[in-house]
Parts: C-alpha cells; structure tokens; sequence
C-alpha cells in the first residue's frame, strides 16, 4: 500500500561561516593580542625614571651639598623645605618620593617604601650615588614602610584589578539579563540600581577576601568599601555606557581602555613616575590607574593624596550617568497625544462621521 504521509523533512544543513568571517574573526584576535602585548611591553620592559619630586633640606653649606643642592639628578626634581621634619612629613603624606637632608659631608636620605619598591630603589640608587660621588656619607631611613604582609605592594594592585575586571564583567552580563529593556528610562534606572547594588556587594566581597580571609591587606576596611564602591560604580556605568552607545562595539572599548591600556598604566607594576609620557597621558585620565591611587592613597599614606584620584573616578562616573540617562532619555517614545475636549472636537470637525 502506497505510503500517503507526508514524509518527514531533513534538517537543513547548519550554514556554514564564510572563509572570509573566519579570517575577520582571526585577524581581529591578532590585533588584539598585538596590542595587549604592545601596550604591556611599551609600558613595563624599560622603566626609567623620568618625573619624581625629592624634598631639599641644606642644614650646613659646604662644597660637597652645594654640588648635590645645585642639581638632582636626571628624572628627579627637588622641592624644597625649611627643615628636616617638613620634608619628613612631606615624604610621609606622599608629596614627594622622596627627600634629602644635607648636613656638611653627609646625607640623610627619607624614603616612602609604600610608594613602590622599583621607585623607592631607583630614587635612592640615584640620590645615593649623587652624594657619594660627591664625597658625602649616606644614611637612608624609610619613614613610610610597607606592611610586612604586603611587602611588595601588589595587594593593593591585585584587588583594584579584580574590582575593574569584575565592574565591566558584571555590568556585560547584567545587560544580557535584563535585555532591550536597559534601553528605556525605566530599565535604565533599573540597571543603574542593580549597579549600585553590585557595587557594594564587590567591595564588601573584596575587603573581606583579602583581610580577614587572607590577611593582605588589613585595617582600613570601611574606607576600602567606600573606595571599591566608587571603583566599581564608575568602571560598571562607564561600560554600560559604552554598550549603550555603540552595542559590541562598545564592550571592545571597555576592554582596550580598562584592560589593554588600564593595567599596564595602573602604576600597579610600573611606578607612574617611571612611564614614558603616553603612558602617564594614560595613567592619569583612566580609572584603573585612579583606583590604585586611591586605595593605596588611603591604605598606606593615611588618606593623604586621594584629590586626583577621587576627581578621575568622579568624573568617569558622573560622564557615564550623563550618557546613559541621556540616550534612555532621546530612545523613550513620545507621550501619547492628549485627547481633546468633546467641544474642541466638534471645533476642528463640526460633522464628525458617524454623528447623529
């Protein structure tokens, strides 16, 4: 008997990617790992010492601190103090790198350990040699030291970085949760109190992570929630107004500002004062570089030094809110027209179809 179903259809084939996307996608890859390797390499293979500020004490004139008092060296710019412990406290708030007490035929050199160990041993390589070439003996005293449980600085650094990563990352899902809606006002105000919430949760999860948990950083610890709050807020809005703006293109530029460009310029590895002038450009307007300042300012200089960093990520912030409200803003639809008055009405069309 003749067979009178219809008989089942074959799956279509699943389309193959063209040769030429794959190449795209490829050639996308490369650049990307070019330009990570580029900025890393550029920003971290060789630091030099280039603009670090040292306190200037002369106590006692002769020719050997005459010849150290006339010029600094290369890299180094002085500041001067009135006396020994101005340029102490100076070195100790972080307003300076580091400083230099002349006495006759010998130098008392202070120095900041919390502001790097790489800065901290160039600036006293230097300054060391510059007076004993001189003919001066040197005694170097570190008025600032680091924690013995972060002895190379790089607890800061690492927990700022998981903040950022964890700031765009966080924000990227969430936009994929909560969908098209994110692009009204309603759901933006609902993105950004998602955010805000986010944010506080990331900073309280990383002070707990690396005090009580893993004892890195220990004390301060209210003051480093508030930071990785304002660290976090800023990096999440700043990339949801980024997606908002310009979709996946947006994300790409989240990464190369926060990641390519942020880590290698966060001063993190690399001194700020030891970057080649594009780098510092860097260094100075992103806020990765902004979070370490910011939470180095207040966990090893005792708050001291939190303008600058403080503006950046403000800005970022506030820049951010603008964009983000102001295109929900422009895409909302337009209020529905106001229906007329039944006298109007009859104004504008005395016989209307279907009166009486």
């Amino acid at each position: 008997m003749a067979n009178t179903g219809t008989a089942d259809a074959a799956p279509a084939p699943a389309a193959r990617p063209s040769s030429k996307r794959v190449l795209v996608i490829l050639l996308a890859a490369c650049i990307a790992q070019l330009a990570l390797i580029s900025a890393f390499t550029g920003a971290m293979a060789r630091p030099t010492l280039r603009s670090a500020d040292v306190g200037l004490v002369v106590t006692d004139r002769s020719p050997a601190t005459d010849v150290v008092a006339a010029q600094p060296p290369p890299g180094l710019h002085y500041r001067l103090y009135g006396d020994a412990e101005a340029a102490r406290r100076a070195v100790r708030d972080g307003d300076v790198t580091a400083a230099v007490v002349l006495e006759a035929g010998h130098e008392n050199l202070l120095v900041a350990g919390a502001a790097g160990p790489a800065l901290t041993a160039v600036v006293s390589q230097e300054l060391g040699a510059q007076a004993k070439k001189a003919g001066m003996t040197v005694t170097t005293a570190d008025v600032r030291p680091l924690p013995t449980e972060d002895p190379r600085a790089l607890g800061t650094f690492l927990l700022v970085i998981g903040w950022v990563i964890g700031g765009y990352l966080g924000v990227t899902m969430l936009t994929r949760v909560l969908g098209p809606e994110t692009r009204t006002p309603r759901g933006t105000a609902k993105l950004l109190g998602w955010i805000a919430v986010y944010s506080v949760i990331s900073a309280v999860a990383g002070v707990v992570l690396i005090d009580p948990l893993m004892g890195v950083v220990t004390g301060s610890a209210w003051p480093l929630i508030a930071a990785g709050t304002l660290i976090v807020f800023a990096v999440s809005v700043a990339t949801a107004a980024l997606l908002s703006l310009m979709g996946l293109l947006g994300l790409v530029v989240a990464i190369v500002s926060l990641v390519i460009l942020g880590n290698p310029t966060s001063g993190g590895s690399v001194p700020t004062q030891m970057m080649a002038p594009g780098y510092r450009f860097f260094a100075d307007v992103l806020p990765t570089n902004a979070g370490v300042a910011l939470v180095r300012g207040i966990h090893y200089f005792d708050g001291h030094q939190l303008g600058r960093p403080l503006m950046v990520l403000g800005i970022w912030a506030v820049v951010a809110l603008i964009v983000l409200v102001g295109l929900a803003l422009r895409r909302s639809p337009a209020a529905p027209a106001r229906a007329l008055p039944r006298q109007e009405r009859q104004a504008v069309d005395p016989n209307p179809v279907g009166a009486a």
